[in-house]
């Protein structure tokens, strides 16, 4: 197998800056959030809160940075740079396609930037769209659509592609994955043995350990991935480090799912050792951070990291958790980019967008729409967790009834869906309890 990705993984390495004397229009952005503003609970769109800004923005010298844009020396733009090279030297030139979609594909990951999706996108497509499209060219697309979270489409084309590849370990850890995130567990754990079989005992027993953490047997997946990392930087060929951090962030997770907290803060750590960048693993530790009450240090762990999406909500969560002074205008800046995506027909936020609506903005029916619809398509425990809490802040325990059902037949391990589960629960036989 030539390429081999961590099935999860995700902003600003060390960045130039844009500079500018023009002027700076935000009246696009302050009209985008105006319109979420007259959103109600019947489309669930968060409704903003209104603007702080009234008019555009006019830097006072040319010496104002209006944005930060990652540096050419950053590895992963000189690696974008050197592919793209040598597509331009040899357009015809498959590998040389493939290589520059997988480094368009990695480094938005790890900026957490769906643009570079895009770009990966324009790539492959003149071989995606053949007659006869190339298993590595459709594997990408599926990669893609699966980053978007079109997961139907996504699914159809690693089937596409192990019909023409039936070995890609690729293609069936991504639909592991896929399957993990929507909750077919058997399917995943079948997934898994292909895993191994085609990438090596090492992939396939993680693979299986990640599964294990959505199954309540999180101790016996912490217990499997400390294995197996122990050993990875020298036995795994083909990415290493990149074997590691996958690893370690799994841990992380598998760790918090039974409430080892010192053991999820130093796997934490210990990728972000290896990957300070890394946007999937700031934001998972800015969210442990935050359920452990320690939202200033969430300030200086993402604080130059702010144009990733993500990140930027953790944020503006930590900064209402504060009570800072900022905390409005970071609650409004959220509010007008998650327009600002509704407007361009990205709607692979819905987590975040309902985890706004819930936490920042005080509006548990929104909130419990929003978790409901996102729900049906995605149902990791981050998922499952903001709709209990939804619903029950919207005092409507029964329509958590279906997660309710997930929760107790999947055993799944988490301390505060454990506890939001057992509030819905006696809420529901209260009710039922005082029924005629």
């Amino acid at each position: 197998m030539t390429h081999r990705r961590a099935a999860n993984s995700s902003h600003a390495p060390s960045c130039g800056a844009v500079r500018a004397a023009a002027l700076l229009t935000v009246a696009l952005v302050v009209a985008a959030a105006g319109a979420a503003g007259r959103a109600g609970a019947e489309d669930a769109q968060p409704a903003a809160l209104d603007a702080p800004y009234r008019a555009p923005y006019l830097p006072t010298d040319d010496a104002v940075d209006l944005q930060d844009v990652p540096s050419r020396r950053d590895p992963g733009v000189m690696e974008m740079l050197r592919s793209r090279k040598a597509l331009e030297s040899s357009p015809r030139d498959l590998s040389a396609a493939l290589r520059l979609a997988d480094a368009y594909i990695d480094f938005g990951r790890e900026v957490g930037d769906a643009h570079y999706a895009g770009y990966a996108e324009a790539v492959i497509a003149p071989w995606v769209g053949s007659s006869q499209p190339p298993a590595g060219a459709l594997l990408r697309q599926a990669t893609i659509l699966q980053y978007r979270h079109e997961f139907a489409p996504a699914r159809a084309l690693l089937r596409r592609t192990l019909g023409l590849d039936r070995g890609n370990a690729q293609a069936w850890l991504d639909l592991a994955t896929l399957d993990m995130v929507q909750g077919d567990y058997a399917a995943a754990g079948r997934d898994c043995v292909e895993v191994s079989a085609g990438a090596g005992v090492e992939w396939g027993v993680a693979c299986s350990a990640s599964l294990r953490s959505y199954r309540g047997q999180a101790r016996q997946s912490l217990a499997l991935l400390d294995q197996i990392e122990s050993g990875a930087e020298y036995r795994v060929a083909g990415g290493p480090a990149g074997y590691r951090i996958w690893t370690l962030g799994l841990g992380a997770e598998a760790a918090e799912r039974i409430g080892a907290w010192s053991i999820a803060e130093d796997h934490y750590r210990r990728a972000l050792a290896l990957k300070p960048e890394d946007n999937f693993l700031l934001v998972g530790y800015a969210d442990f951070l935050l359920d452990r009450g320690r939202p200033r240090e969430v300030l200086t762990l993402l604080g130059a990291h702010s144009q990733s999406d993500t990140a930027f909500l953790r944020l503006a969560l930590a900064k209402a958790a504060l009570h800072d002074p900022d905390a409005s205008r970071y609650a409004w800046i959220m509010a007008a980019r998650f327009e600002a995506l509704r407007q361009r027909g990205s709607d692979f936020f819905g987590r975040e967008q309902a985890r706004f609506a819930l936490e920042l903005q005080h509006d548990p029916a929104t909130a419990l729409e929003l978790a409901r619809q996102n729900w049906t398509q995605q149902r990791e425990p981050w998922d499952t967790r903001l709709l209990l809490a939804a619903a029950l802040a919207a005092e409507r325990p029964r329509a958590a009834a279906e997660a309710l059902a997930f929760v107790q037949t999947n055993h799944l391990e988490d301390p505060v869906i454990g506890g939001l589960a057992e509030e819905l629960r006696t809420r529901i036989e209260s009710s039922a309890a005082v029924l005629p």
